[in-house]
């Protein structure tokens, strides 16, 4: 920092005027994750008003220009006028969503609380935040509801310096790759007020190449939006249309309400109950099918195996994080209808190339390597090779081994009936 100030005294008064020029300053602000670095300003001043000629900083892996000034007028009388510019700036806020892009902002105000706003064009993004993460900060989702009937007074903090009005706009599109979806979005968001308590509006579209899964099913999604519009808190109406495929039915999952209370409505192709559709995603076999095909004793089993295959999969996720893939236990039955358990390892090894293996539980010793590249978004190889050992019990009641192994090769080729 190095600053100039001449100082004025006479009967007519007294006056103040200087000048001050700042370069390689660093600025880290708590809990707030970028810093600004290598910032330089060059500003002038007299007793009554700063004027900011230029403000420059590496923000974020980008640059920020500013201009602007502020005046003295009062006591909570400070009016402050600074507008200015970003680009290729890449933001990691909140935690596990990251955005690049570029735009520009205005801070003005007389007094605290003053107000953030400007635009906001995103150019790309990655959104890997768990859907049961909350919505970062340690805080739930009950952290950002409001209530629109209490007085004004008592609903803020007793400390608000900054408001935010913020226009996002992500037409380009933004990836979204977590546990249970992977794919696109593009929209348009509108950012309001508290930045711990913000009030969101707008409508967030997934694109066509969007994938849900559910259990071992991945579901395409034909058709998808979320609409933010609740004043009160987070919690955006849905709409989502998505399909698989799981033996011989063609399985539809249409999901609408809202955020904390989604309605799920199933349909399949042949036609089906409900409750069988359910069956048919949970274990691989109908309801119907079940109850003729497996005896009551079977049954029991299952449902174990089913019980037990939930609480393992919680246990195994964060062994598979540590270890850098994805581990789940996968209930079943085999062609003579005894209950198994399948263990499933995956590794997305880049966006084109994955590695999966399997290995049955039970009486039949399964195990299975399949390697799959896709090409393009619709063409893929699938190299795959099983070996099944298979326990069987002779008329000396000696037990004895079947083996048979397999090596194949496919080329898959995926297009939409529309």
């Amino acid at each position: 920092l190095s600053m100039a100030v001449s100082l004025k005294w006479g009967p007519e008064g007294s006056d103040i005027i200087g000048s001050a020029y700042i370069d390689r300053a660093f600025i880290k602000f708590p809990d707030f994750p970028h810093p600004f670095e290598s910032l330089q300003s060059d500003i002038v001043f007299n007793h009554k008003k700063i004027v900011i000629n230029s403000i420059k900083t590496d923000f974020a892996g980008g640059k920020i220009t500013a201009t602007g000034g502020l005046e003295f007028q009062g006591k909570r009388q400070v009016p402050v006028n600074v507008s200015g510019s970003f680009d290729k700036i890449t933001l990691n806020i909140p935690d596990k969503v990251r955005t690049s892009g570029s735009g520009d902002f205005t801070f003005t105000g007389s007094w605290f609380p003053f107000v953030l706003k400007g635009n906001y064009v995103v150019r790309d993004g990655l959104f890997s935040k768990e859907l049961d993460e909350g919505t970062g900060g340690g805080g739930s989702a009950e952290d950002l509801r409001r209530d629109q009937f209490l007085p004004k007074f008592l609903v803020e903090e007793s400390f608000q310096p900054l408001l935010l009005d913020m226009k996002v706009d992500f037409s380009a599109g933004v990836q979204a790759r977590n546990e249970m979806v992977e794919g696109s979005a593009t929209g348009n968001m509108h950012i309001e007020g508290n930045p711990t308590k913000p009030r969101l509006t707008g409508q967030v579209r997934a694109s066509s190449d969007t994938k849900i899964k559910f259990r071992e099913n991945i579901f395409d999604v034909s058709s998808g939006i979320l609409v933010f519009d609740d004043p009160v808190e987070i919690n955006p109406r849905i709409n989502l249309n998505a399909r698989t495929r799981v033996d011989s039915y063609d399985v539809n999952l249409l999901v609408q309400g809202t955020g904390k209370k989604p309605e799920f409505t199933v349909s399949s192709i042949p036609p089906m109950p409900e409750r069988d559709i359910f069956s048919l995603l949970a274990l691989g076999k109908t309801d119907s099918q079940l109850s003729s095909g497996v005896g009551s004793a079977q049954q029991g089993s299952g449902a174990s195996n089913q019980l037990l295959t939930g609480v393992a999969n919680q246990a195994l996720k964060g062994v598979g994080k540590n270890l850098g893939v994805d581990v789940q236990l996968s209930p079943g039955f085999d062609d003579t209808n005894e209950a198994y358990q399948k263990v499933v390892v995956k590794r997305q090894v880049n966006r084109r190339l994955d590695l999966s293996a399997s290995q049955s539980l039970g009486k039949k010793s399964e195990s299975e390597v399949k390697l799959r590249y896709r090409v393009t978004d619709r063409i893929s190889g699938i190299v795959s090779g099983q070996v099944v050992d298979r326990g069987e019990t002779s008329d000396s009641t000696s037990q004895q081994f079947r083996s048979s192994e397999k090596v194949g090769l496919d080329f898959e080729y995926r297009f939409e009936f529309k």
